[in-house]
């Protein structure tokens, strides 16, 4: 028999035992270093820890005598490596932002987002709604927190990031942990890790998850419901939040998922997924939760702000979406079109009820006693005016509403716009019964024309002139003014210019008919006087056209001669006087 050539069975064999006792002697002094370590926020371990980890691999994948044992040892480093890559994780993550963050924060991002003031909006408590109004030593490397930073800024928010020095640590560890088929456990390890984090970031920005949905987290009171300020600053906080989040920390986690696990893009998918849906589904339910919480204040104070949450997710929810992948892209895909549909039901919902509750709103307790405008025209212009800025995001959410009268015709306008002259028609209604309770005629037109002048007013205002009010609506309002206008001055000053008129002279005697205008001059200067005309064009234009009617007939009646009159002794007002007195009109 032919003697066995350098290489036989047994000489592999002797191979497999040395290479599988130096693998393990290598991970058992590395493990027993590392167990020695305390009150230390990093790990050390021999690069040639990666070798031999590599001679266990191929000695378990090549089988034969010592594929057990190696495996056994190979599954020993993988339980360190799995400590070793939290705890770099772990430490790797600044816990403690600098205390500047919310004041940056705000600083950078606050500007962009819109502010409600309802300051401006009076109370309605007079009708039947209330209030609309490791650094290399030798072979080893080791890492820690010991890291400062400066300001923070918008675009560098890093509280919630991977060091750069720790990222190299645990790609390294990754590598290994894939290449021995232990990925799954260390996927699971890094999105509970970073999912924690990430939610620590929300918390930082103001974003208080809560684990039951009925504590909402617009910090309800007792009754359920709480105050449109703290709504209102939760909103802002929810945007904040929303923004950041899409455009910074989601974004930089993803780099650091493709930094750690770029060798294999199965497992940067996972952890990056495990990491973020959790997280970024939770900001998701909190805005969905807002679109249902209730105000102290009238429910119609939500809609402007509702409508912006709905526009600042519509433009950032793609950025989401191109972030995600796989089953991860769908749950967020499917959250964030429940958000858009809660947002816009809700919205609608509301603008809608608004819509019945000014058409069905009962008359008005107190009366204007000085003609001015009514608080439900300033209340309705200044909602439509606010809206008004998410015109497209009210054409997505409302309802086509047809009048019965509209049925048959054809429909040019936007929902928006057909929304706003509906809300604007049953107003006029509105106004027109409370004028019916000014017994004064002339107070009644005072009366209804500052209110169409208020709403013509606000049609030139922002964008309305651009969209519902074209020409020819805009065409009516001025006549609707000028037509209360010049009933007005027909109520008021027609009985006043009669007595200067050749027939009242004719009539009565000439002292007699002086007498009557000088008491009506004075009846209306005492009166009109406390009637107000806020508009400060129309004020004046009123005073001109007055000014324009009495002005000549007084002048003519003053160079008449009557036979046995002396106008001297009987003139108690000069043209100056007369100025004065038209001039002092509808101050309030």
């Amino acid at each position: 028999m032919a003697s066995q050539p350098p290489g036989t069975d047994d000489s592999v064999a002797d191979l497999g035992l040395r290479r599988l006792e130096a693998a393990d002697e290598a991970v058992r002094r590395w493990a027993s270093r590392g167990a020695a370590v305390e009150d230390s926020h990093g790990v050390s371990y021999s690069a040639g820890l990666v070798a031999a980890v590599k001679d266990l691999i191929s000695l378990r994948s090549g089988g034969g005598l010592y594929a057990r044992r190696a495996e056994i040892a190979l599954q020993a480093a993988m339980v360190h490596l799995e400590d070793d890559f939290r705890q770099v994780l772990t430490s790797g993550t600044y816990l403690h932002p600098p205390s500047s963050l919310q004041e940056s924060l705000h600083d950078c991002i606050a500007p962009f987002v819109r502010s409600f003031s309802f300051s401006s909006i009076p109370n309605l408590e007079d009708l039947s709604i209330s209030s609309f109004s490791t650094s290399p030593s030798g072979e080893s490397r080791s890492y820690g927190t010991g890291y400062s930073r400066g300001p923070v800024y918008m675009e560098k928010v890093h509280m919630y990031l991977i060091d750069p020095e720790a990222s190299i640590l645990l790609k390294e560890i990754a590598e290994l942990m894939i290449l021995a088929g232990h990925a799954p456990n260390m996927c699971r390890d890094y999105g509970e890790t970073r999912h924690n984090m990430l939610m620590q970031c929300l918390s930082l920005l103001g974003v208080q998850i809560e684990q039951k949905s009925h504590n909402n987290p617009a910090a309800a009171t007792a009754n359920g419901a709480c105050s449109m300020q703290l709504y209102e600053k939760n909103q802002k906080m929810w945007i904040q939040a929303l923004r950041v989040v899409v455009s910074i920390v989601l974004p930089e986690e993803r780099d650091a998922c493709a930094q750690i696990f770029g060798c294999d893009h199965k497992v940067e998918e996972d952890c990056f997924a495990r990491a973020t849906t959790r997280c970024t589904g939770e900001l998701l339910a909190v805005g969905s939760m807002m679109a249902s919480v209730k105000v102290n204040d009238q429910q119609y104070h939500k809609v402007p702000l509702l409508l912006q949450m709905h526009e600042e997710f519509t433009k950032l929810e793609p950025s989401i979406s191109g972030l995600l992948s796989g089953d991860a892209k769908g749950v967020i895909s499917e959250q964030a079109s429940m958000l858009l549909g809660k947002l816009g039901e809700t919205a609608s919902n509301l603008l809608l009820e608004f819509l019945n509750v000014c058409s069905n709103l009962g008359p008005c307790q107190n009366t204007m006693l000085d003609g001015d405008i009514l608080p439900l025209t300033r209340h309705v212009m200044g909602f439509v005016e606010q809206l008004n800025e998410y015109s497209d995001t009210n054409n997505l959410i409302l309802l086509l509403v047809v009048d019965e009268e509209e049925e048959d015709k054809e429909i040019t306008k936007s929902p928006w716009e057909r929304y706003m002259l509906m809300l604007l028609a049953r107003l006029q209604v509105k106004v027109e019964e409370k004028a019916e309770s000014y017994k004064d005629e002339r107070l009644r037109y005072i009366f209804l024309m500052n209110n169409a002048m208020h709403v013509l007013k606000g049609s030139g205002s922002s964008d309305l002139s651009m969209s519902v009010w074209d020409d020819w609506n805009r065409q009516q309002l001025v006549v609707r003014v000028e037509r209360y206008a010049t009933a007005y001055l027909r109520a008021s000053w027609t009985g006043a210019l009669f007595q200067l008129s050749d027939q009242a002279m004719n009539t009565n005697s000439v002292k007699k008919s002086m007498k009557k205008f000088n008491s009506a001059l004075r009846e209306i200067s005492r009166v009109q006087t406390t009637w107000k005309v806020p508009n400060p064009q129309l004020r004046q234009h009123l005073r001109l056209v007055i000014l324009q009617h009495v002005f000549p007939a007084y002048r003519a009646h003053l160079r008449r001669q009557w036979p046995g009159f002396h106008m001297e002794k009987h003139v108690k007002y000069t043209l100056d006087d007369i100025e004065n007195h038209v001039l002092d009109l509808f101050e309030g």
